[in-house]
């Protein structure tokens, strides 16, 4: 029937001699497929190394390895389609927890990144593709990664001119983190974005969490829709305070705000401008500090994560053997997406990054030194220009009233998790060879 029914999962984390590092790297199996019998192991080995440390997707993109490429090989032995594999063991809950997902939309995910690629041309014979004198396969893989928050705090101003000032100690390495949360504030306080300055990457301003576990938006755009909120009240209420306001006896559920005005719901010709407010504030600026943090107690019932779907296309030179990535789609469920554009290249970074994981990155080691030998980009490969072709990113429809107030998760990393077992599945049914140590090399296939 191609259910699931046992699950083993071993890994050896390694650290070094004199402090430990762990890397997640087993539970991520489980939370996917459901299995009546699991055994997970994970195994720590203190070398004579450097201490490793987190990069991009830690423990997730090694740990889905594993389990996806075995899905894969799984579905050419029952001669299924590994896609249909998935679906017959989609799981809504959590099986590492039954618990609910605050959202999955990862069945969409399947299916809109399968239609996009094209995934009914392929022909699962492995070996049976070909383009000239290239091998072409085709493999998918499942992405997963936790859709984290964490406390923010927000400083929110009404200038004496009636303009938003937001303060937090946050830092945007490239991401869009600043126009992002420049969104957000102007969403929720109704205001052009050019009306609102956004002051970060300072340790003196209120706290933020480091960059990293795809978390920013959903931490920090979390603190500035607590802290406006808060804003909008005390603008109410400043301007009840000013001589014959006819917001005297309104409540805070009478009023919108809109175009840095704010009116009565039932006659808006009943209005005043933030700057008027801060006017009637004898000039003084409207300030609120708050601190956004997630629902534990609420969160306790739900497993919480984003998902992806990703199917990759290679060609490979059936002489030369050598390794192309000439297409691939992901498919990315993370709730609410703020900023497509921003959003939609974070996905692709990680796709690249995926690429350059498959078949690229890798350190070597003096065995009697136990140093790094090439830390350095001339003898560290990564991708040039040439090894990115066609990439293309879909985001599911995915609404998710649980999560946190707006209803987002991060995609920095999720991209990245499914990618290199793509890129090994298609590599496997381009040549029927199957290679599990990553990254993956030509001279592996002319082994052959």
């Amino acid at each position: 029937s191609g259910h699931v029914t046992a699950m083993n999962h071993s890994a050896v984390g390694e650290t070094s001699s004199y402090e430990d590092y762990n890397e997640i790297l087993v539970p991520w199996s489980h939370m996917l497929y459901p299995a009546e019998n699991t055994l997970f192991q994970y195994e720590l080995a203190p070398l004579d190394l450097p201490t490793p440390i987190d990069m991009r997707a830690p423990g997730g993109v090694s740990g889905m390895h594993a389990i996806e490429c075995i899905m894969d090989e799984m579905a050419y032995k029952l001669n299924m389609d590994p896609l249909e594999l998935r679906l017959r063991n989609y799981s809504e809950t959590d099986p590492s927890s039954d618990k609910p997902y605050t959202s999955k939309e990862l069945r969409q995910c399947y299916l809109k990144a399968a239609e996009r690629f094209g995934w009914g041309k392929r022909n699962p014979e492995p070996g049976s593709m070909k383009n000239g004198n290239k091998l072409v396969g085709y493999g998918m893989a499942t992405g997963i990664w936790d859709a984290f928050q964490f406390p923010s705090r927000i400083e929110a101003i009404i200038t004496a001119d009636g303009k938003l000032e937001l303060n937090n100690a946050t830092t945007d390495i490239g991401t869009g983190t600043l126009t992002v949360m420049t969104q957000i504030a102007a969403d929720e306080i109704g205001m052009d974005m050019e009306d609102i300055t956004f002051k970060y990457g300072d340790s003196k301003k209120p706290f933020s969490m480091f960059q990293g576990g795809s978390a920013i938006t959903s931490s920090t755009g979390v603190g500035i829709v607590v802290a406006v909120k808060e804003l909008k009240k005390k603008l109410l209420k400043k301007a009840k305070s000013i001589d014959g306001s006819p917001f005297s006896k309104a409540d805070f559920d009478d009023v919108t705000f809109q175009d840095s005005i704010m009116a009565l719901k039932n006659d808006p010709s009943v209005s005043i401008s933030f700057s008027d407010i801060v006017a009637g504030n004898k000039g003084k600026a409207i300030k609120v500090k708050k601190m956004g943090s997630p629902h534990m107690m609420k969160l306790r019932k739900y497993s919480k994560a984003t998902h992806s779907a990703s199917f990759v296309e290679v060609e490979i030179d059936a002489e030369l053997k050598t390794i192309t990535v000439t297409r691939a789609v992901t498919a990315v469920a993370a709730g609410k997406i703020i900023n497509p554009k921003t959003a939609r290249s974070q996905i692709l970074g990680s796709m690249v990054w995926g690429i350059s994981k498959a078949l690229h990155e890798e350190t070597h080691i003096d065995a009697n030194l136990g140093k790094y030998m090439n830390s350095n980009l001339g003898e560290y490969h990564i991708p040039t220009h040439a090894d990115i072709q066609e990439l293309d990113v879909i985001f599911a429809d995915e609404k998710d009233d649980v999560i946190n107030e707006l209803g987002i998760k991060g995609v920095g990393e999720v991209g990245l998790v499914g990618m290199p077992a793509a890129i090994a599945n298609a590599i496997y049914h381009a040549t029927g060879k199957r290679i599990n140590n990553l990254p993956i090399h030509f001279d592996e296939l002319l082994e052959q």
